[in-house]
């Protein structure tokens, strides 16, 4: 394959990056540390995994893939309850996360890497430059070649 050719196909595809938090003061952070690191224009938010599993199983695009700055402890679905629910679909291949959590406990860091889509545990709040480590992820970072 061709550098022109990978080059097309990365540009077909589209990382969606979700922000999932009950927290709007975290949202607001992270929303802001996401566009100032050129990680995404625009990312969404949902304020639990449910409405989020909901937006990612609907949406039409196949070619989406989906980048979860993923909050462990929430109402109505929880981030390991996202994380087994995403395990069961055809979309499972296509979603990257990102736990962000005010948890001391490690053993949740230890449970993570139980998860293939895990690619980072961080402590709340994030910050610019570990939103351009993220970017820099190999999982991830041929979507902003």
């Amino acid at each position: 394959m061709t550098q022109s050719n990978l080059a097309k196909i990365v540009e077909m595809m589209s990382l969606k990056v979700m922000i999932v938090d009950d927290d709007p003061i975290f949202v607001m952070l992270n929303k802001l540390r996401i566009k100032t690191s050129n990680l995404a224009e625009n990312p969404s938010s949902f304020n639990n995994g449910k409405a989020a599993f909901d937006a990612m199983i609907n949406d039409k695009e196949e070619d989406d893939s989906y980048l979860l700055f993923l909050d462990i402890n929430m109402p109505i679905m929880d981030g390991w309850d996202l994380l087994n629910a995403i395990q069961n679909t055809p979309i499972a291949h296509k979603v990257y996360v990102v736990l962000v959590t005010s948890s001391i406990d490690g053993g949740e860091k230890q449970r993570a890497k139980d998860y293939p889509q895990v690619i980072g545990f961080y402590e709340k709040a994030i910050d610019v430059n570990t939103c351009i480590e993220i970017r820099a992820n190999p999982k991830i970072s041929h979507f902003y070649a």
